[in-house]
């Protein structure tokens, strides 16, 4: 029933360390692994036998994420990022969810941090929290699930808050593929930088199709940052939220009008908090280059979502 699939770029080290703790998994070894690599060159790393490795030269994670479903012969493709180790029990859990739950169509698991010398922060928004994390060092983490209450929902919600992010989860394959998998334009290396995860969720959402978050299904995420890197990951993170949003506000999907009343700063919340970017917060040139950033990525959100708009129509529309 299950395949575990993988898109790589770039990173050689990730994915060696990938390699070698997911063939380690309780009942890993039995089960068929996808690799898209779209590094410009294939890899040397030696890999067993269980893993179909097909190197595709190009940028964009949604493209990759949709060849990975073209070439999927199982019923679910169970995800995650490269810079992601899955616990010892994912693929048992992964099997126990789609066995008692076939209803559901994309499952969302937990995302911590490596290590252990971290601090959990969690950001209020309108729609619930976000959750990030720093080290003593000052680097942080972002992209991260930790609420240990499961969820399971059947109408519009906010994606992030209430379900998780794209470096863990468990696709329904047919179901994808009848709905268009995921939009090419948005996620990393594409022309809108992110929010192909939470554009596929929604989009199932409004078609009524249930989705869920399972704290079980855990994975740990090595993806830690400087302030100033993880500064320029949130703009480009703004950038394909805000188009994604646009395109579903104009559509009349309430909680994306919500979502950019709060980026816009017209829901604001009642709790002032830090963020992973807070900590240049008194250097008065960085505060100016922030607020030029958010002002740029803002207008490409903007200007991305009216092509959306113009370009793709209805996002549910299974003719997309």
């Amino acid at each position: 029933m299950i395949s575990i699939g993988l898109a790589t770029r770039n990173r050689p080290r990730h994915f060696a360390r990938w390699i070698a703790h997911i063939t380690h998994l309780e009942g890993g070894g039995a089960v068929p692994i996808l690799v898209v690599d779209q590094s410009p060159h294939p890899t040397s790393i030696a890999m067993p036998d269980n893993i179909h490795y097909l190197h595709h030269p190009g940028s964009g994670l949604a493209t990759a994420r949709n060849i990975l479903l073209d070439i999927c012969q199982t019923t679910y493709l169970v995800v995650c990022d490269d810079d992601c180790l899955p616990d010892h029990d994912w693929l048992t859990v992964a099997r126990r969810l789609v066995t008692t739950s076939p209803q559901v169509a994309l499952w969302f698991g937990a995302t911590y941090p490596t290590g252990t010398d971290w601090t959990l922060h969690h950001a209020p928004t309108p729609a619930g929290v976000t959750t990030w994390a720093s080290r003593p060092d000052g680097t942080v983490c972002m992209a991260l699930r930790t609420s240990p209450t499961a969820v399971q929902v059947q109408q519009p919600a906010a994606i992030l808050e209430t379900l998780g992010q794209g470096n863990n989860m468990i696709i329904h394959v047919p179901m994808a593929r009848m709905f268009g998998g995921f939009e090419p334009l948005l996620g990393a290396g594409a022309l809108c930088r992110s929010g192909e995860d939470v554009e596929y969720a929604l989009r199932l959402l409004c078609l009524h199709y249930p989705c869920a978050y399972e704290p079980a299904l855990r994975v740990l995420h090595n993806a830690w940052q400087t302030p100033d890197d993880a500064s320029r990951a949130a703009h480009g993170y703004t950038v394909g939220m805000i188009a994604l949003h646009l395109w579903y506000a104009w559509y009349g999907i309430s909680v994306a009008r919500d979502h950019l009343e709060f980026r816009f700063g017209l829901r604001p919340t009642k709790v002032r908090v830090g963020t992973p970017t807070s900590m240049h917060r008194k250097r008065l040139h960085w505060r100016i280059l922030k607020l030029i950033n958010v002002a740029y990525a803002s207008l490409g959100g903007v200007i991305y979502g009216c092509f959306l708009i113009a370009r793709r129509g209805a996002p549910w529309h299974p003719a997309r």
